[in-house]
């Protein structure tokens, strides 16, 4: 995209085909099919359709149902849904007060769910132009996940929203790990939520915490836990943690930061499984592909650090990296006494 790009996302399995779909602030809808080659770790792209710019403002976030509908919503503060397969022109299905910031289909609620800056989650039955639900929430929405049915979790500022999406009702609100003082940027939800559900949330503050929802936060006992990450020169240099994705297969999850690069973790064992050199431009979105074997990530100027170090030169590029199972496989808990 000729501008920045704002959000990624993979189709879900059950698609029939392999789509990734990226959103940028030129008002654009981007999608390709990926094809992998087998033995050989190759990925080919191929452009599905043209750039959609029928978002009259910045699209910010996008979702893909098992049909291939693709949904993006943005500052225009609507959500459109675009039928590839029918090939019809997007058409408006939601709309907020204030700019969209999170859409998701869940295939088992049968709803479209959005977020948005007006401080409304909303639960849209795409057979009725009005929407079957909302929640109220106490700021504006930061970031969403609601791909472990019945649990989703909605962000703000410091706070997350836990939801049950079978029983339209909130469960409960959490603070994060008393260690992250800052703004909170991303969150996922641990694919497993029939084990001990709760998710990762990362900060402005070059931090990740993990939270479990049936533990009470920031209590002597608890499981819950932050680390640092995304920092350079021992720590004196910062950087936000801009994505969270988890691996469909093993749980393991990957970070992507403002520093350039992404890392993919093993929470359970509590260590760094691997880490990708800095790129030139921060990754602002990134994740695995539906079965965790490709990891498509964005490489894009956020403009954390002002218009004095924006650099057009340097474009915007999105790359897809071939997952090998060592780099995301579970390792075993270290040792105690272990460093």
């Amino acid at each position: 995209p000729p501008d920045c790009i704002s959000s990624l996302t993979w189709s879900p399995r059950g698609c029939q085909k392999s789509l990734l779909v990226a959103t940028s602030w030129d008002k654009s809808v981007k999608v390709w099919e990926i094809q992998k080659s087998n033995p050989q770790p190759v990925v080919q792209c191929n452009a599905v359709a043209g750039p959609s710019h029928s978002h009259d403002l910045p699209v910010l976030c996008s979702a893909i149902s098992r049909d291939c509908r693709i949904f993006t919503g943005g500052c225009d503060k609507m959500v459109k849904c675009w039928e590839l397969a029918a090939g019809k022109q997007p058409y408006q299905v939601a709309a907020h007060d204030q700019p969209v910031k999170g859409v998701a289909y869940s295939e088992e609620a049968g709803l479209l769910i959005t977020g948005g800056w007006d401080n409304l989650v909303k639960f849209w039955d795409l057979r009725s132009p009005q929407p079957a639900g909302q929640l109220q929430l106490p700021g504006p929405l930061v970031d969403m996940d609601c791909s472990t049915f019945p649990m989703a979790t909605f962000m703000v500022s410091r706070e997350i929203i836990v939801y049950d999406l079978q029983n339209k009702r909130e469960m409960k609100r959490m603070e994060p790990h008393h260690t992250i003082k800052e703004q909170l940027r991303c969150i996922g939800n641990f694919p497993d939520v029939k084990g001990n559900p709760g998710f990762a949330a990362g900060s402005i503050e070059g931090r990740v915490c993990i939270m479990y929802i049936n533990e009470e936060p920031n209590q002597g006992d608890t499981k819950n836990f932050s680390f640092k990450c995304h920092r350079e020169n021992n720590s004196v240099d910062i950087y936000a943690v801009h994505d969270i994705s988890f691996h469909p297969v093993f749980g393991t999850f990957a970070t992507a930061g403002a520093n350039g690069n992404f890392a993919f973790w093993d929470k359970d064992a509590k260590q760094r499984l691997k880490n990708f050199g800095n790129a030139d431009q921060p990754v602002p979105c990134a994740g695995f592909n539906d079965d965790g074997t490709l990891f498509g990530y964005a490489v894009s100027y956020d403009w954390s650090k002002g218009q004095e170090n924006y650099d057009p030169s340097k474009g915007h590029h999105i790359l897809i990296h071939s997952v090998e199972e060592q780099e995301v496989k579970n390792k075993p808990p270290k040792a105690p006494g272990k460093k």
